[in-house]
């Protein structure tokens, strides 16, 4: 297999700002890949869309390549704790996966590193090639070196579906693990009659279902705030700190507009009236445009805290982020009555926050894209302190962005960031050639600020 080819650091010059004695928060750490940015190049039409971190500090990048012969594939690549490929992992430190048959067309947006080193993705396809199959949920295990898992459903794919009507379409997006090795996964189902439904699944180990979770290992729910719009996608999951499941999304709330939807189910798969007071609340920023209030990650801070964030439609779109309490009501003394938006106003007409995370001193990096202009992308990142207002000590006012243009003015986005070491490592897409695009992994300071209040190396 051939190496992965990363892009020369002259290339990469062009994206670091002049670098400062001392680094401050925000500024990319030149110890990681080429001038603080790894380019995974797969040789066609790449993106990446899920980001996780090894136990042992290996950045994994999945989502999806385009191939002649085998349609939309399964993508993942696994870089050093330093952003070198890691070559341990399948020879060059990438792999493709034809999860479903013939020319399929397998959509995956995310991926977790398990306790043991092995990695699962999440996604959807058709499983047979009979044409026009309808899409299942997909979750793929693939051992550390790379090769499918064999213990997991036996070849290491695991097709899962709901088929509750419409068109059958049920499609993974997410997933957390549970000790033991056992998976929480959600997404999408069709539902005769419903639209789409919020979707839960609950796996063992091995790939089966586990039964004891609402009996078949499967759930479904829906918002339904407009009877004759119904589409309700869950889209993120995690665990809180008494192993309830809280899972967000999106819930239609009339034509073309969503609204921010998070759920709580207890452990047996049962929404949580302690939550809401029926396991789901409802968030509208509501603020112009066409009220397209999209939830795209959220994340459960050790108190139980729960943050949602993604893009709030405002005339344009911007980051838009809510805390809610572990009741679900809003944290009034955070933010702006519990929400907060950023606008980078780069003069194109979105900014998009993808993904979030929540630093251990209660800070909220929120990362995505923000566009100069319609056609063209910068990679974006706000940070807020722990009382929801951006942060003055992080890039510029509190946000940063990092054009990359790798061809010239191009697309570039980081669609999920983890903590690494004290760092913030962020995942995405940029444009590296007229017409393909690549996976990108980059690696930002934030964590300067001693508590004496003094930066420092």
């Amino acid at each position: 297999m051939r190496p992965v080819p990363f892009v020369p650091a002259a290339l990469l010059a062009g994206i670091v700002l002049a670098t400062p004695a001392v680094a401050r928060d925000g500024d990319l750490d030149p110890a990681f890949g080429s001038g603080g940015v790894s380019v995974i190049d797969f040789g066609t039409t790449a993106t990446a869309f899920g980001l996780a971190i090894g136990p042992d500090g290996r950045v994994v990048l999945a989502g999806t390549t385009e191939s002649g012969v085998t349609g939309t594939d399964l993508a993942v690549a696994v870089l050093s704790r330093d952003g070198q490929p890691d070559t341990a992992f399948s020879f060059d430190g990438m792999t493709t996966v034809a999860v479903g048959p013939g020319s399929a067309a397998d959509f995956h947006v995310n991926a977790i590193v398990q306790a043991d080193g092995r990695i699962v993705s999440a996604g959807g396809g058709p499983d047979s090639t009979v044409p026009g199959d309808d899409g299942d949920m997909q979750v793929v295990r693939l051992l550390a070196d790379g090769t499918l898992d064999p213990t997991f459903n036996g070849d290491g794919k695991a097709f899962i579906a709901f088929d509750l009507g419409d068109d059958n379409d049920d499609r993974a997006l997410d997933m957390v693990e549970l000790p033991g090795g056992k998976l929480i996964v959600v997404g999408t189902a069709a539902v005769a009659g419903q639209g789409s439904d919020f979707a839960v699944l609950k796996l063992n180990a091995d790939g089966s279902r586990d039964t004891t979770f609402d009996g078949d290992g499967r759930v479904t729910f829906h918002f339904d705030l407009d009877p004759a719009n119904r589409e309700d996608v869950a889209g993120s999951v995690a665990l809180d700190g008494a192993g309830n499941i809280v899972v967000g999304g999106i819930a239609e709330s009339g034509p073309d507009s969503y609204d921010f939807a998070i759920a709580r189910l207890t452990p047996a798969g049962v929404l949580d009236p302690n939550f809401g007071g029926d396991g789901r609340v409802t968030v509208a920023f509501d603020l112009g445009g066409n009220l397209d209030d999209q939830m795209l990650e959220l994340a459960v801070a050790p108190d139980g805290a729960i943050y949602a964030g993604g893009m709030v439609a405002s005339g344009n779109t911007d980051f838009g982020i809510v805390k809610l309490q572990p009741d679900g009501s809003p944290d009034l003394a955070w933010g702006n009555a519990g929400r907060a938006t950023v606008a980078f106003d780069l003069g194109g007409p979105q900014d998009i926050a993808y993904g979030l995370v929540v630093q251990p001193d209660g800070k909220v990096v929120l990362t995505g894209l923000a566009q100069p202009s319609a056609s063209t992308s910068d990679i974006a990142l706000a940070r807020l302190d722990a009382g929801g207002m951006l942060d003055p000590t992080f890039g510029f006012a509190g946000k940063r962005t990092y054009d990359l243009d790798l061809a010239g003015e191009s697309f570039d986005a980081a669609v999920r960031a983890r903590l690494q070491d004290g760092y913030l490592v962020v995942g995405g897409v940029a444009t590296t050639t007229p017409g393909p695009t690549s996976f990108i992994a980059a690696r930002v300071v934030i964590d300067t600020l001693h508590s004496d209040g003094f930066d420092g190396p």
